[in-house]
């Protein structure tokens, strides 16, 4: 046997091993959609490609063909030709007011002070607020997916997290220790990792994403914020994909809810420990507590790019997270934000748009919100959604091509689309046939 077929007999078997990976990957997940086309592929590339070896027995130079039509597909997946669009933020003059908060609106009770204060300047917003106040609120009967045990048990976790919002500052420590930068933020991360997070970077936090007013929480409502800590620590926590997978169905918002919790422990724990230090620390945490909008600090952070979708897209875990933070002034060295190609594929991809069925997400160009060019999601549009249905939906996450677990066969696609237009355009067009533009559910 010479080279040339030695050559065209290893590639179709690696081939062939890749389509099989795929083909038990997807009936790991479930996907039962994609194994059958996966299967149908490795059969048929099995026959095609041993069966003109083994019976038709081509001449050398049609052999080496193969060979070579693959290695330029690879070459086209792979290289870095041409460079991928980054997200553009431009000069920012205005801190949002989380009074204006679509989760700070639906808390304004007809007839309270809040109410006629809020509307009186903010007009506006006050009939589409009214009209879905006369909704279901989450969680609560009449939501089409409510669950008499399931619900309850989820809007208790919800509970226990607004109990730890008193907790989320505290005393510090007199007694300053001196630290390094790098050696305390190799440090910080390593306990952030222990306690459970999956992903954690630091960012110089950037006073445009504070928020201007308190809008929720214990705080007194109107309050203005001033919180001018140096950095913020940013983690993500990795939402089960199977729980994501019955989106719109109640999982999805029990796998929010569990994770927010987790994100509030850690990061009460970890601001906690670094006041024992001696530097101030604050958590940020559902329920809310939030003073700074934890997508473009997580941006800053170098954990994930802002999609079409509205959320923070991890390199990893895709739009399939939850995020927490502490914001202090501890001594640390911050990462910086990264691009891999998501600006690109989300201009190309399009399926978070054709599946939300509140049509919450903009299928057109990116507009500049303060300053940034992105794609902004009706948040009022969908919290209506919500409320009609009973769970927080995440059809939007479910179906998004980068929430694919981080497999084997799935990261060696995310690294083609991490460097390559070509990959891009072909991972969008092989999603959608392997999964469907539009699910059903």
């Amino acid at each position: 046997m010479n080279l040339i077929h030695l050559l065209y007999l290893s590639t179709g078997a690696i081939v062939a091993v890749l389509l099989e990976l795929f083909v038990l990957t997807s009936l790991r997940e479930e996907q039962l959609r994609a194994a059958v086309l996966s299967s149908t592929a490795f059969i048929l590339f099995a026959l095609l490609w041993f069966g003109t070896y083994f019976i038709i027995h081509p001449p050398d130079f049609i052999l080496i063909s193969g060979p070579v039509i693959i290695a330029v597909c690879l070459l086209l997946f792979y290289l870095p030709l041409g460079s991928g669009k980054k997200l553009h933020i431009g000069k920012q003059e205005r801190r949002v007011d989380e009074r204006d908060v679509i989760f700070s609106r639906e808390e304004y009770t007809p007839g309270s002070d809040k109410y006629e204060q809020y509307y009186s300047t903010r007009p506006e917003y006050k009939d589409i607020d009214d009209r879905m106040r006369k909704l279901p609120e989450l969680l609560a009967p009449g939501g089409k997916y409510y669950h008499p045990q399931r619900s309850p048990y989820t809007d208790a976790v919800f509970e226990t997290i607004r109990s730890l919002t008193t907790k989320v500052d505290g005393d510090i420590s007199p007694n300053q220790i001196t630290l390094d930068a790098d050696s305390t933020t190799r440090l910080i991360k390593e306990v952030v990792l222990a306690a459970g997070a999956s992903e954690v970077g630091i960012a110089r936090l950037n006073p445009m994403y504070v928020y201007s007013h308190v809008g929720r929480g214990p705080e007194k409502w109107g309050q203005p914020i001033e919180n001018n800590h140096r950095f913020a620590i940013v983690f993500t926590l990795e939402m089960d994909y199977e729980q994501v997978s019955d989106a719109p169905r109640l999982g999805i918002t029990e796998e929010s809810a569990l994770q927010y919790l987790r994100g509030a422990q850690i990061s009460i724990a970890l601001a906690r420990y670094i006041r024992s230090l001696g530097y101030p620390a604050r958590a940020h945490i559902s329920g809310s507590n939030y003073q700074i909008m934890l997508p473009p600090v997580a941006h800053d952070a170098g954990l994930g790019e802002l999609g079409r979708i509205g959320y923070l897209i991890s390199p990893k875990y895709g739009p399939r997270i939850r995020l927490g933070a502490v914001t202090t002034d501890l001594p640390l060295t911050p990462d910086r934000p990264i691009s891999f190609g998501v600006q690109n594929f989300c201009e190309k991809c399009l399926k978070c748009a054709a599946n939300c069925p509140s049509a919450a997400i903009p299928s057109d160009n990116k507009t500049s919100i303060r300053g940034v060019d992105k794609w902004q999601l009706d948040i009022e549009k969908c919290l209506h959604y919500w409320r009609a249905i009973g769970t927080d939906c995440g059809l939007c996450m479910k179906v998004c091509p980068y929430s694919h677990p981080p497999t084997f066969v799935h990261n060696l696609v995310r690294y083609g689309i991490r460097r390559s237009p070509f990959a891009r355009t072909l991972s969008v067009w092989g999603d959608n046939l392997l999964y469907g533009k539009k699910i059903r559910y």
